[in-house]
């Protein structure tokens, strides 16, 4: 017997998911000595282990997975899973239907099987982490993107990029909301794929993280030049709520802003 998963379906327990207007990403959890039935999946995914280790069966190989190996598996594609005597999870990321065409996009997918060994495509990395810590979708997409560019061998065009100054400039002046990639690409005239690609190999940064760093660097410029309170500068910066704003400023000084703040303060 071969079971036929459908979209968003895994034979693990399904820990956390979310859903993207392209892709759908999950975290699975796989029980000690688990062994999971002859199976496929309607769609194209990869998938990053990020606990236990397991033995991938298909018709012409059987291959061990350690932890942080990134798998790619096409649509249709046949295999078994025995999971070893310790708990198991991985990391999903499973494109939707046509999702090149949605995107307007000559990216494509390995159209087999594909191994990519630990620390390869630190993209990914960050996708996991971001879905991990505090989901933002717009970054989720940025990585997924950076990771296509990467799989394809995709050069950008040399010269100036007028355009990518542009948007720095909205990002750096316009910080009461969060952008998204697409209201960008309508204000420069640039397809969204290759903005994403561009703006952080010329920027160093993507999108979001950019986003971010002007955020949070407004943010320290009023926690020290104003009386205003910790709510009020979250939403001159956009964030949707006061513990989104707490949250980030933190994964960056490592304490809160009312901390920041008083902490410097203890020196004037």
């Amino acid at each position: 017997m071969i079971l036929n998963l459908k979209e968003g379906e895994y034979l693990g327990q399904n820990l956390k998911a979310a859903n993207y207007d392209f892709f759908k990403i999950n975290v699975s959890i796989y029980e000690p000595n688990f062994e999971t039935l002859k199976h496929y999946h309607d769609n194209d995914y990869l998938s990053i282990l990020i606990k236990g280790r397991y033995d991938e069966k298909n018709t012409t190989e059987n291959k061990l997975i350690s932890c942080g190996d990134i798998l790619f598996r096409p649509s249709k594609y046949t295999h078994q899973d025995s999971f070893e005597n310790q708990r198991g999870a991985c990391f999903n990321i499973e494109f939707k239907p046509d999702w090149e065409k949605k995107l307007d996009t000559n990216l494509r997918l390995p159209n087999k099987l594909s191994y990519y060994k630990t620390g390869s495509f630190p993209s990914l990395y960050k996708s996991l982490l971001n879905f991990q810590a505090d989901y933002n979708e717009e970054l989720s997409f940025e990585y997924i993107c950076d990771w296509l560019f990467q799989l394809n061998q995709i050069n950008l065009a040399k010269g100036s990029l007028p355009w990518i100054n542009k948007i720095a400039q909205i990002l750096e002046n316009e910080l009461d909301c969060f952008h998204s990639i697409q209201s960008l690409s309508e204000r420069v005239y640039v397809h969204p794929i290759y903005l994403v690609r561009a703006f952080k190999e010329r920027k160093g940064l993507t999108v979001g993280e950019y986003q971010l760093k002007m955020k949070i660097e407004n943010s320290v410029s009023l926690l020290l030049n104003t009386s205003l309170s910790i709510s009020d500068i979250s939403f001159r910066n956009g964030f949707y709520d006061d513990a989104h704003f707490i949250r980030t400023f933190k994964s960056v000084y490592n304490i809160s802003p009312h901390q920041f703040r008083l902490s410097l303060k203890r020196f004037i």
